[in-house]
């Protein structure tokens, strides 16, 4: 049995958690049976403008046309300002972010936010290594 002080202790622990994953602003996952690809060039991609290929597929892989995609960029770092790009549709299934700003090198977390044509949502996370300076030798992305 739990004295008030231990109940106590557990629940400022959990709180702290729900706390820290808050503040990575991690959404749920949605049920919407969408798959995302995240392409960019240059590969890897740099720090300063670098543009997002994004496509996406139905559960059994055909392209989806006619979405809205956004993307916004964030890092772990306090007080840093998310960064925002809208997609333009390309290729069926296919929407591109000409020069997405990133800031600084590091990892970073890229939230894509889809409204479908129907007008449901699909939210979704992608993480990526951003470097400082250029491309490596013999790739132009």
């Amino acid at each position: 049995m739990m004295s008030h002080a231990s109940r106590l202790v557990t629940c400022l622990t959990l709180a702290g958690l729900g706390a820290l994953v808050g503040c990575r602003g991690d959404l749920p996952e949605d049920d919407l049976p969408v798959e995302i690809r995240l392409e960019t060039a240059p590969t890897p991609p740099i720090v300063g403008p670098t543009r997002l290929v994004i496509s996406i597929d139905d559960s059994i892989g055909v392209p989806i046309p006619d979405a809205a995609v956004e993307v916004e960029g964030r890092m772990d770092h306090a007080g840093m300002a998310p960064v925002r790009g809208t997609a333009d549709p390309a290729d069926a299934g296919q929407y591109v972010v000409p020069e997405f700003d990133f800031t600084m090198g590091g990892d970073w977390i890229l939230r894509i936010r889809i409204t479908l044509p129907d007008g449901r949502e699909a939210v979704r996370d992608r993480e990526l290594r951003v470097v400082s300076g250029g491309p490596p030798d013999g790739q132009d992305g």
